[in-house]
């Protein structure tokens, strides 16, 4: 067997280092490329029609699981009221996004309900319904709103922060404790003898409102806290008026959770 000279085992080395060199470069421009259409991807949402093929190749081998807000726009082209009139959550309190799903209960021009659950149950149910005026959408709020606001009086106020007063009341059995913020009025009903502390509820809702912002409401919006007897089931039920048009979500789960689905339906 031959062997090599130090001087072809030399020129072999510079050719090796040269060669890795190049394949160093192709490698960089290649990771370079492949970034650059991973941010411009999680920037859009959506793939660019310059998308190369072996990002496309390396996409069908992730999980194919769409997020709530791919979700809503499904939903959205499913249903026949003007699609600028929609307003669905794109945020929901769960730990598996990908477990979301929804079901359309209603769809006319004129009003829709969306239900979504998780693999835990039911998340929320979602309506919108144009009236044949504003007029007649301020009177379904004030039918809702009726006897669940308590009247402002020094007697039973509470402090809830930032300048914010809250007010109870009690009668046959049913303790009431509403507050305003803005065009939104807040009311929690409980049993009398579960003594819930529904002064300290709102602070919560009030302290997470500093951060959050609901829907502007045309004229009122209200976020009516049944909690049931014994304390441990709630029904939240927020309703808010945008001209015409009424938006409903109602929930069991609790109100916060309840306020970061709102919260979520606010257009930017």
């Amino acid at each position: 067997m031959k062997r090599k000279t130090v001087s072809q085992l030399l020129m072999l080395g510079l050719c090796g280092a040269v060669l890795v060199g190049c394949s160093s470069i192709e490698d960089t421009k290649t990771s370079t490329s492949s970034i650059i259409k991973s941010e411009d991807i999680d920037a859009t949402g959506n793939e660019s029609s310059s998308t190369s093929t072996e990002m496309s190749s390396s996409s069908t081998n992730q999980t194919d699981q769409k997020t709530p807000s791919d979700k809503q726009i499904d939903v959205v082209s499913e249903l026949k009221m003007n699609p600028d009139l929609i307003l669905l959550p794109t945020a929901f309190p769960t730990t598996d996004s990908s477990s979301i799903t929804s079901d359309i209960l209603t769809n006319e021009k004129d009003n829709y309900s969306v239900s979504y659950l998780d693999n835990q149950g039911e998340l929320a149910e979602v309506t919108g319904t144009v009236y044949e005026n504003t007029a007649s959408a301020s009177d379904e709020m004030a039918t809702f709103s009726n006897g669940k606001v308590v009247e402002p009086h020094e007697e039973r106020g509470s402090d809830l922060g930032h300048d914010i007063t809250g007010y109870s009341e009690g009668a046959a059995g049913t303790h009431y404790f509403s507050w305003e913020e803005g065009n939104w009025v807040f009311s929690i009903r409980s049993v009398s003898e579960d003594q819930m502390n529904n002064p300290g509820i709102a602070k919560k809702i009030v302290d997470y409102l500093e951060e959050q912002y609901l829907p502007a409401p045309n004229d009122k919006g209200i976020v009516y806290i049944h909690y049931h007897q014994g304390g441990e089931e709630v029904d939240v039920d927020i309703r808010w008026q945008d001209r015409n048009i009424v938006y409903q979500l109602n929930t069991t789960r609790v109100p916060l959770e309840a306020l970061e689905m709102v919260v979520s339906m606010n257009q930017p």
